[in-house]
């Protein structure tokens, strides 16, 4: 399965995210001011969290543009328009809301 990340055209695999994820876990280790073991616990998963936060952002943003898409190309009027202009629809960049 492949994501976007936010960029136009730039796809990300499930690897990828969770690399992401996994360097944000290392740094959030790495740089540990905490003062026990609850803490770094804590900020841990305060890291997880905010990585996958990140993540299902993109893909939320990712399905709202893929609905306004496919709403437009329903109000197409099949009398005025064909194929070609749902393809150009469906190849945008982006879309404005």
């Amino acid at each position: 399965m492949v994501y976007h990340t936010g960029n136009p055209g730039e796809l990300m695999n499930k690897d990828q995210i969770y690399h992401k994820i996994a360097l944000a876990c290392l740094k959030t280790l790495r740089e540990g001011k905490s003062a026990n073991s609850q803490d770094q616990v804590k900020d841990l998963y305060d890291a997880i969290d905010k990585g996958f936060e990140e993540q299902f952002s993109l893909l939320v943003q990712e399905l709202d543009e893929t609905k306004a898409r496919l709403d437009a190309i329903a109000r197409l009027n099949p009398e005025k328009h064909n194929l070609e202009d749902a393809r150009a629809i469906i190849f945008q960049q982006k879309i404005s809301h």
